[in-house]
């Protein structure tokens, strides 16, 4: 790769990590300053954005050290800062808990759309104190492998698989992740979407107040489906250069690689700014919060907080609601 190119991809790589940063932990502060805000489904989103911040700070220095062509130190010092830091084993860590926590967020959205007055089935705030230690528990061991193979070898970091298949075995590993974590939304989608189409509740027709509970979740719902989608094409991105690689033994250079990464590094930034665009009230908070005026932030909590519907009131009162950044 040319100096002038390898130059252009590290500024790109850090503005996008900037842009990370500041977002996700936008995005973080709102919904921890604001209790009406505090919902499964934000829950998840402050777990997906921790996960986005994780991916980028521990992909910076791997990113300098392979852009810049920077000298790796060696000895027993180089070997740690491979399997710590400079080969980006952590941010994997945290990529992964980006993929479990967006199945999770399909699950959640199937069960408070499909059946919202369904409470056995809906996604708690007591659930998730199981899923979300899951999805960081599994996220580690996914990336385990990775702290045994890693070495330092010629003043950089290189993965010593001690039989070739391994390699192979480990990329089929992530390609398998990917893709099933993306059929596996797609059809919950699929069956949301028809349900917020057809106004059905539990395969019956919803009544007029429930179709006030299904328009309150519609944007929310809306929003989280176009961020998977962005995962989608991103990721989805990475995982077509590993497997022509490993499986068709194609031939890739450097540079469709870093293309790569850097959408995928793009996709855990974006997500802040499709909250804003998509839901009114997560973009008056983050006007507020940005502005300094508190008032802009004091909106009252809609008619479902933690998940729950108050079926007392009336379908104007969830029209109200459509705008907040609830279930």
């Amino acid at each position: 790769m040319s100096t002038s190119a390898a130059f252009a991809i590290t500024v790109v790589f850090l503005i996008i990590t900037s842009v990370n940063i500041i977002g996700n932990s936008l995005v973080c502060w709102i919904i921890k300053k604001n209790r009406d805000m505090r919902t499964p489904i934000n829950y998840l989103i402050v777990n997906l954005a921790i996960s986005d911040i994780m991916y980028a700070v521990f992909m910076i220095p791997k990113n300098i050290m392979t852009l810049t062509g920077a000298i790796h130190p060696d000895g027993m010092i180089g070997l740690c800062l491979c399997k710590f830091v400079t080969n980006g084993n952590i941010a994997w860590i945290g990529g992964v808990s980006s993929i479990i926590t967006l199945v999770a967020v399909a699950f959640e959205r199937y069960y408070a759309v499909v059946y919202p007055f369904n409470s056995e089935r809906n996604v708690t705030t007591q659930k998730l104190r199981v899923i979300i230690p899951c999805a960081w528990l599994f996220s580690t061991l996914f990336i385990s492998p990775l702290f045994f193979i890693i070495e330092e070898e010629g003043r950089s970091c290189v993965r010593s698989w001690p039989k070739k298949w391994m390699s192979k075995a480990y990329n089929f590993a992530w390609s398998t992740l990917v893709f099933v974590s993306l059929l596996v939304m797609i059809v919950l989608y699929s069956r949301v979407i028809y349900a917020l189409c057809s106004n059905t509740i539990d395969g019956n027709e919803a009544t007029r107040q429930q179709q006030g509970v299904l328009r309150v979740r519609k944007r929310v719902t809306l929003m989280v489906i176009i961020v998977s989608v962005i995962f989608g094409i991103c990721w989805a991105t990475l995982q077509v250069c590993f497997t022509l690689m490993d499986v068709a033994s194609v031939s890739i250079g450097p540079l469709p690689f870093d293309v790569a990464f850097t959408m995928v590094l793009f996709n855990s930034a974006i997500n802040p700014f499709v909250y804003a665009l998509l839901n009114q009230q997560f973009k008056e908070k983050m006007k507020g919060m940005i502005c300094g005026n508190h008032s802009l932030s004091r909106i009252q909590p809609s008619n479902e907080i933690e998940g729950k519907v108050n079926t007392d009131n009336t379908t104007n009162t969830s029209k109200t609601s459509e705008s907040k950044f609830k279930d």
